[in-house]
């Protein structure tokens, strides 16, 4: 059989129309416009940092090659291998001091490429020429040149010859290179503390880029403006542009990558021919919109409101809006009445189904009687002929209140736990007269509870039960009684000295767990079939009745109830 195709939302329907005819073509041409203009944008804008990039590499190209010709020019110009001769001549160390730091502050003081140069000879010479450049005070630096960096740095160049060395000390560059005398042998170097911003100061004009790395013989200046040494297991950087420089005996590369970039940002125009675009399309497109939601959405919004009220519960629910249609006018009408004609039945089935309960536990309450008033009448007619006229009496009185519970002439389906034990009381009273003190009987109740409403007649007759198949037929034994609490239910228990098979056992829990019980299924389980009716027609899934071999020679009869509909 073909299955039926289900009708589509219409909703649905004119919102796609909408969006086919009128949206979707403007939409089309706008991307695509957007589209061609992204990729001329991108174009000139990778053009423009390629441009820029090549400039800041330049930059720093010049300012490195300016601070590696300064470093020769110490040794060309020989001024401090001549104040070196002089002192070996004439070990007056005061005027090499002199010299030096003379021709380093003329040379050097002004020079923005560095912070200081230090002058450290490779002999045992307890002086420390240096210079810092002028607005740099303080003596930290020099102060750390000499205690940590000028042991490393002399041992670095110890091979370097005429090479100049780019080092890296805490995070700080140096330039280092040996002075030769005129056996071309070392007798100093001259190490010179790069100003780090000045000497990148050109990166810092490449626009549209969003890291920049610079790599610098072994050490690299990464994106976030940290100086150090290469690792030896680090490869290759992967960036979107890469630009080698030129510096003589040194290698010099520079990475970036480009920033993202918003081109309706950068291109004013084009802002200003998509808000033409929108102010042109929009009105057209509200008044659509709203008419279609004063047409349909919002009369379906309202049908589906209502419809979701009446299966809420709220049975005979009322649309009191009026419709912007004759279509959907009629759909109110309609709904209204039918709302009306549900609330009329339902009202009508419930309390046909009240009255039929009713009518029920009254029922199951009537079987009670009978099957208790023979016991009770029998043993009141043994105990009169072997006992006087006080003991005759108790026991009427306790036979009054068992009657009175059993015939629930006041009418109430639930009682406080208080009057139950009651009635509990009245009936072990008279199983006393007749088991004596074979009978032993303990208690554990909540006092907290005692005024919890139960169903009448609910704990009696698992006593009942208890006694007639177990404790008089055994002459006696241990019956246990509690009440208690647990996870919002209150629950009764009646547990006593007995012994079931597992037939037994197994026909009882097949009975209390029928939905449906045969009032021959189980035969002399009155009490324990009335009690599990009860509980259905009350309570449904939410009352429970279990009986089970708690141990060895004890059988437990349990009922739970919830504590929301037990109490009023």
């Amino acid at each position: 059989m073909k299955r039926e195709k289900q009708p589509g939302s219409l909703r649905e329907k004119l919102v796609g129309i909408t969006l086919a005819c009128w949206v979707l073509p403007i939409m089309i041409v706008v991307a695509l416009a957007a589209v061609l203009l992204n990729a001329n944008y991108e174009r000139n804008v990778r053009e423009q940092l390629e441009t820029d990039a090549a400039y800041a590499l330049q930059g720093v190209e010049n300012r490195l090659n300016g601070a590696f010709d300064a470093s020769k020019a110490v040794s060309y110009d020989g001024v401090v291998r001549s104040a070196y001769r002089e002192y070996q001549q004439s070990g007056d160390s005061v005027a090499l001091y002199r010299s030096i730091s003379e021709y380093l502050n003329q040379n050097f003081s002004r020079e923005e490429l560095f912070r200081a140069v230090f002058i450290s000879f490779w002999d045992d010479i307890r002086i420390y020429p240096y210079v810092m450049s002028s607005g740099i005070q303080g003596y930290s630096i020099p102060r750390n040149y000499h205690r940590s960096v000028e042991p490393a740095v002399l041992e670095e160049m110890r091979d370097a010859d005429t090479a100049i060395r780019l080092l890296i000390y805490d995070g700080e560059l140096y330039l280092a290179r040996n002075l030769l005398d005129s056996r071309f042998e070392p007798y100093a170097s001259i190490v010179m503390l790069c100003d780090r911003g000045e000497l990148f100061r050109s990166l810092d004009d490449v626009r549209r880029i969003s890291g920049v790395a610079l790599l610098l013989d072994d050490l690299i200046l990464d994106e976030e403006g940290t100086l150090r040494r290469l690792e030896a297991d680090e490869g290759e950087r992967v960036q979107e542009l890469s630009f080698d420089g030129k510096l003589e005996g040194h290698r010099l590369r520079m990475y970036v990558s480009i920033a993202p970039y918003n081109i309706l940002n950068d291109m004013p125009e084009l802002r200003i021919a998509v808000a033409a675009v929108i102010l042109l399309v929009l009105p057209l497109l509200l008044l659509m919109i709203l008419l279609f939601r004063r047409q349909v959405t919002r009369p379906v919004e309202t049908l589906l409101s209502a419809t979701d009220r009446l299966q809420g519960g709220e049975r005979g629910y009322q649309i009191g809006e009026q419709a912007e249609s004759r279509e959907f006018e009629r759909i109110f009408r309609h709904f209204n009445a039918m709302s009306e004609e549900l609330k009329n039945q339902f009202e009508r089935s419930w309390l046909e189904q009240q009255a039929l309960q009713q009518a029920r536990v009254k029922a199951l309450q009537s079987q009670i009687n009978p099957h208790f008033l023979n016991n009770t009448l029998e043993i009141i007619n043994w105990e009169a002929r072997l006992a006087g006229d006080d003991r005759v009496s108790a026991m009427i009185e306790a036979l009054s209140v068992m009657l009175d519970a059993a015939l629930g002439r006041d009418g109430r389906g639930e009682i406080p736990l208080r009057e139950e034990m009651g009635y509990v009381d009245a009936y072990l009273y008279i199983i006393r007269e007749r088991l004596g003190e074979k009978l032993t009987i303990t208690r554990e109740i909540d006092d907290a509870l005692m005024e919890t409403m139960v169903p009448r007649l609910i704990l009696q007759p698992l006593v009942e039960n208890a006694v007639d198949h177990d404790l008089a037929p055994n002459g006696g034994g241990q019956l246990s009684l509690r009440v208690s609490q647990a996870d919002g239910n209150i629950v009764l228990e009646s547990e006593h000295d007995g012994v079931m098979s597992e037939e037994d056992l197994a026909a009882i829990r097949e009975m209390l767990a029928s939905a449906v019980i045969d009032t021959e299924t189980v035969s002399g389980q009155v009490g324990l079939r009335n009690v599990r009716q009860r509980l259905q027609l009350l309570y449904g899934e939410q009352g429970s009745i279990t009986v089970e071999q708690s141990a060895p020679g004890r059988i437990l009869a349990r009922v739970c109830l919830p504590m929301a509909n037990s109490a009023k």
